[in-house]
């Protein structure tokens, strides 16, 4: 038996977007359209989505409103906080209906994040299997513990996010039926079974790139001034500020040549206005760029431009794709040891790796590369020489779709054999 109609619940749907997930799950679907199958969207509500065909608009609240929602644009009440991350009856009754329309034969779940525990049971009853895809830990606010999100810093304010969990959260995680679970990286793999999810249901999946989009450039010598690349979303976690304290510490040293940062992707306006104001600080104004989200083709134009690909990720990163990308484009990487990044390098020979939060030792690392030809060369060699074979999005894609198929086998006999058993 083979799957024919997929149906896949998405909290954000291109052209609203947060970062570059948004657009990679997009191209799975695309992928998927490709070999055969008929893919329907489930996702909130926008103008842009009006008419598009396979998009369905049944969360409870609006993508055009996605800056104040998804990027801290404005604070939510405690209604629309318990909605958001709990529980949206309305979205419920919504992904019922359409479900029961569409009558899928696999329902993909990427990312609740924002759209509550409240898609996820409405498909609890669906006659086929579910399969979330965790890219971070969004799975784990809405079925374990919303608080991991909110951190309330009152004693009124723990006492209500405890007493929701308690009395709501957990119950409705107990009646979420998940047949599979893909994750990016061990390390999320490991957290998600560490948080008690059955180890025989989850496997790990590594990202894959478009190499006929990340390709590489001409190799070209190192620019004046030289030139350095972030890409991904501006917020804390993904250490923006220490590539910019980096710039200023590159900047004092003598016999150095000038260097320039470009900073790709956006953010909430806060932490923007936060940036700017460190970078005046830091005395670099004349240094930086910020150039927003652009489409792929514009990021790739950049990367083929650009000299050194600087990933300076904070937080316990899942596993990222722009620093995939880059090494595609045949840019030097330098990236942070945290979370699940190490699993994609190999330090020394695909990337240089540093430790997170660590201005000066990103500044190393930048020196190392600016001093060292051989050193670019190999990274750009072996970075180029694995993102064909290792990295390839069709790859990816294969990969995925195997597990989908096995998943939904292993359901139906799993279910078959209920039917006979009942029967008798």
């Amino acid at each position: 038996m083979k799957m024919k109609r997929i149906v896949r619940l998405v909290n954000l749907y291109p052209p609203y977007i947060v970062g570059g997930n948004e657009m990679l799950t997009h191209d799975i679907e695309e992928a998927l359209r490709a070999r055969g199958y008929e893919v329907h969207a489930i996702t909130a509500r926008g103008r842009k989505l009006d008419g598009l065909p396979f998009v369905h608009q049944a969360f409870h609240y609006s993508l055009d409103e996605r800056d104040a929602i998804f990027l801290g644009g404005r604070s939510l009440t405690l209604l629309e906080l318990f909605r958001h991350h709990v529980f949206a009856p309305s979205t419920y009754r919504n992904v019922r209906r359409l479900v029961r329309r569409l009558r899928p034969d696999l329902i993909l779940v990427d990312n609740l994040y924002m759209a509550s525990a409240a898609p996820l049971l409405a498909v609890r009853d669906a006659p086929c299997p579910v399969i979330a895809q965790v890219a971070d830990r969004w799975l784990l606010f809405i079925l374990r513990d919303w608080g991991l999100v909110l951190r309330p810093q009152t004693l009124m304010g723990r006492l209500f996010v405890n007493a929701v969990r308690a009395v709501i959260q957990r119950p409705i995680a107990r009646r979420v039926r998940i047949d599979g679970i893909v994750t990016v990286s061990n390390f999320i793999r490991d957290l998600y079974i560490r948080s008690g999810f059955p180890p025989e249901i989850i496997e790990t999946h590594y990202l894959g790139i478009n190499t006929h989009v990340f390709r590489p450039g001409p190799e070209h010598p190192l620019g004046d001034p030289v030139r350095l690349l972030f890409a991904g979303s501006l917020w804390e976690g993904k250490g923006p500020q220490v590539a910019i304290r980096a710039l200023r510490i590159l900047s004092r040293m003598e016999g150095m040549p000038r260097f320039r940062l470009d900073l790709f992707g956006d953010g909430a306006e806060g932490f923007k206005q936060y940036l700017r104001r460190l970078i005046r600080d830091e005395g670099v104004e004349d240094q930086v760029v910020f150039h927003g989200f652009v489409p792929w083709p514009e990021l790739v134009r950049a990367m083929h431009e650009a000299d050194i690909f600087v990933f300076p990720s904070v937080w316990e990163e899942p596993f990222a794709i722009t620093p995939l990308q880059a090494m595609g484009c045949g840019l030097p990487v330098i990236a942070t040891t945290t979370g699940g990044t190490p699993e994609g390098f190999r330090d020394g020979e695909t990337a240089l790796l540093i430790p997170p939060n660590d201005p000066a030792a990103l500044a190393t690392a930048i020196v190392r590369l600016v001093q060292d030809p051989e050193l670019r060369q190999r990274l750009r060699e072996n970075g180029i020489r694995e993102a064909y074979t290792r990295w390839r999005f069709e790859a990816y894609v294969d990969r995925l779709v195997d597990f989908y198929q096995r998943v939904f086998e292993r359901w139906w006999r799993e279910h078959t054999h209920a039917d006979c058993a009942d029967r008798a």
